[in-house]
């Protein structure tokens, strides 16, 4: 079972983005696979999950874990 919500946050961004990218290349080309606006889109969907990876990476390593407070007041 996956218990750690920062892995949970990724994934479903990664579902969101990826399964958009490839909807919307579906849908505007009437659900014909066009392999450049694919291509396009899943590359958009990638720099965006990793801009978002990122930031959230600099919010979890700046936020005060037990042991991270325990260390500072021990």
């Amino acid at each position: 079972m996956i218990r750690s919500s920062a892995f949970r946050r990724r994934l479903f961004a990664a579902i969101i983005l990826y399964g958009f990218a490839i909807g919307s290349a579906l849908f505007w080309n009437d659900g014909v696979i066009e392999w450049k606006y694919l291509g396009a889109n899943l590359i958009a969907a990638s720099v965006g999950l990793a801009y978002l990876h990122s930031r959230w990476r600099m919010k979890e390593d700046s936020a005060m874990t037990p042991q991270k407070v325990k260390d500072i007041f021990s």
